[in-house]
């Protein structure tokens, strides 16, 4: 029978987070021989708790071939523990998952320069673009964005690493089948063009609150370091940066850009114990540059971020005790014709005023999760500005 039916088979046998699949893989080497011990051989092993044995016992192959059967189905590469293409990231820290599905490329990982950047899903306009410009340079660099592809931070994580024609891995917390969150959908095909989409979860497997935490074991891992982008005290996030202590990882905050903003509260601790402070992708970039020179280009100029930083509207700066909003330049750029209709409709019933998006979903004919969606990339892609209360204002472009 095919050894990768075993594989999933001791997948399924215990929760995810267990420790104990590796644990009788060092004593038998197989999963196959795992699977054909007998009850007495169970009992011998001390780490084994009567339901466990009870577990090795009741779990079939029927649900592993299901499995396998449906992954071919949906072309997802299935990578067993310890096998080619399996990160090695993986193999070294607490409870390695037995098996991964992947789509796209995940190819090579290992050598890479991959960053792991999180933070909160609720996140200000701030904290996107923030996230989005510093995943950007980080990308343009020549390093690879690691995210949960969950809205928020991680949205604007991975859309910045594309927009600048790097690598980005998305590590989701369901099988790969599941369309979650459903305003990601067209952020996984774009990630699927450019990396890859990884999880420990068999397809079919809706998420749920307890998998996030142990999900984000492997986020950590994946990546040489953690970069926090902005998070409040009680953010999941933040259990990302405890694996990441634990595995030995880099830790990297950016500041609270106001002191009393509850939404930036969860860094700080992290600062004050010695996490590295963010103010530049050059910040996170110089620990690796003369490990990895081969993967980074050391003569990044990181003017044009500082640059764009000034002049958008989360940086706007008080002359005089006014505000003053930047001066933009009357035509940005040319329409890009890869864009879908849906994005041009987007665009075509904004002004160069804010307007709330619900306004202008309505006005474009689209729901509240496209225009959110499609609002995202039109940023990125420098198209649009977004103004607090979710409001968004479009750039001039060259027709």
């Amino acid at each position: 029978m095919d050894e990768l039916l075993y594989w999933v088979w001791l997948s399924r046998v215990f929760s995810y987070g267990s420790e104990k699949p590796r644990k009788l893989i060092e004593y038998f080497r197989s999963p196959k021989n795992i699977f054909e011990l007998k009850e007495d051989e169970l009992e011998k092993l001390s780490f084994l708790k009567p339901s466990d044995r009870k577990a090795l016992r009741r779990t079939s192959l029927e649900r592993a071939e299901e499995i396998v059967k449906r992954c071919r189905e949906l072309g997802i590469q299935i990578l067993p523990y310890g096998f080619d293409g399996y990160p090695k990231r993986l193999t070294h820290i607490y409870a390695p998952p037995m098996v991964l599905y992947v789509k796209g490329d995940l190819s090579g990982l290992d050598e890479e320069v991959g960053i792991t950047v999180v933070g909160t899903r609720k996140a200000s306009e701030y904290g996107k673009r923030l996230t989005g410009n510093l995943c950007y340079e980080l990308s343009r660099a020549g390093a690879v964005i690691i995210s949960g592809c969950a809205e928020g931070i991680d949205t604007y994580s991975h859309w910045g690493a594309l927009k600048a024609g790097g690598r980005t891995v998305a590590v989701l917390g369901c099988g790969l089948d599941i369309n979650y969150p459903a305003s990601n959908h067209d952020l996984k095909q774009a990630i699927l063009k450019k990396g890859a989409l990884v999880t420990e979860c068999a397809p079919g497997e809706h998420p749920n609150r307890m998998i996030f935490p142990i999900r984000n074991r492997l986020l950590s891992a994946l990546g040489l370091g953690v970069l926090v982008t902005e998070a409040p005290s009680k953010s999941g996030s933040l259990i990302t940066v405890e694996h990441a202590l634990e595995q030995g990882k880099d830790v990297f905050c950016v500041p609270p850009h106001d002191i009393y903003d509850l939404n930036f509260s969860g860094v700080v601790k992290y600062l004050r114990d010695g996490a590295v402070p963010v103010f530049s992708a050059r910040d996170v970039l110089e620990e690796y540059f003369v490990q990895y020179p081969h993967k980074l280009n050391a003569d990044m100029k990181f003017a044009q971020q500082v640059q764009r930083n000034k002049t958008s509207p989360a940086y706007q700066q008080k002359q005089g005790g006014h505000t003053v909003e930047p001066v933009r330049k009357k035509v940005y750029k040319a329409w890009d014709s890869s864009l879908g209709e849906d994005y041009r409709k987007m665009y075509d019933a904004m002004t160069e005023q804010p307007m709330l998006l619900d306004e202008i979903a309505a006005k474009a004919g689209l729901n509240a999760a496209q225009a959110a969606a499609i609002a995202t990339e039109l940023e990125l892609y420098d198209y649009i500005s977004s103004y607090s209360g979710k409001r968004y204002a479009k750039h001039p472009i060259s027709e």
